[in-house]
């Protein structure tokens, strides 16, 4: 299989795993979402949905399709892309977010308290960090950086123990 197919795979099989995700989580077909917005409770299981097959997806596609040196995407910048069609489709906006290693993107780096917060707590361990404010349900999960990771997000790092990054979802959610 020639590097091109193989990057063609990779993003078509995040994509579809991701979408398919979305899909469920939202209870309704793929297409502009209009249905009403979810409650808090609603957002939080759509979230932890989404950061598991998220997750799940990149360990995956990254172990068994990214080889270093090919000329392909990698797969956290291929997810970039599905993430951007989620938010103009459902509204729901996910990205990454730098925890415990360099930031390879530095739009990755927290913006903001909330975000803050959540690097603090993914990287103190915990489970998940989120927030209801303004409208929308916050989530941040953690994402494990495994040995093969850490060559680019941890260079200079004296072990192969794993570290974590963080994956932000906001859900938009119904007004009390």
């Amino acid at each position: 299989m020639t590097g091109t197919t193989l990057a063609r795979l990779m993003v078509a099989g995040s994509a579809l795993t991701v979408i398919a995700a979305a899909a469920l989580a939202l209870d309704e077909p793929p297409g502009k979402t209009t249905a009403a917005r979810p409650s808090v409770a609603e957002a939080r299981q759509r979230a932890k949905l989404l950061h598991g097959v998220i997750h799940d997806t990149l360990q995956v596609v990254h172990a068994r399709y990214f080889r270093e040196g090919d000329r392909i995407p990698i797969p956290a910048a291929s997810l970039d892309l599905v993430f951007q069609e989620m938010e103009e489709r459902d509204g729901v906006a996910v990205r990454w977010l730098v925890v415990d290693g360099k930031a390879m993107n530095i739009d990755n780096n927290p913006q903001d308290d909330f975000e803050r917060a959540a690097a603090k707590a993914l990287a103190a361990g915990e489970d998940a960090h989120e927030a209801a404010v303004d409208g929308a349900y916050r989530f941040a999960g953690p994402i494990t950086l495994g040995a093969d990771c850490l060559k680019c997000h941890l260079p200079s790092r004296s072990s192969n123990k794993s570290r974590t990054a963080g994956l932000l979802i906001s859900i938009p959610i119904e007004k009390p």
